[in-house]
């Protein structure tokens, strides 16, 4: 039981850490598409690919 609650934690840990680095990335990209290095089409697709992998 303590063993199982361990791992729910260290999972819930990287899920967390992969959640915010994919924010992270989503900020950058849109820095990159305010300053109009991105097009609409390209920040939209890149957004949902990042957050197909939540």
């Amino acid at each position: 039981m303590i063993e199982q609650a361990k791992d729910f934690a260290s999972g819930a840990a990287r899920m967390s850490e992969l959640t915010d680095m994919i924010v992270d990335q989503i900020r950058k990209l849109a820095e990159l598409h305010e300053q109009g290095i991105l097009t609409d089409e390209e920040f939209t697709a890149k957004k949902t690919e990042l957050l197909s992998r939540l």
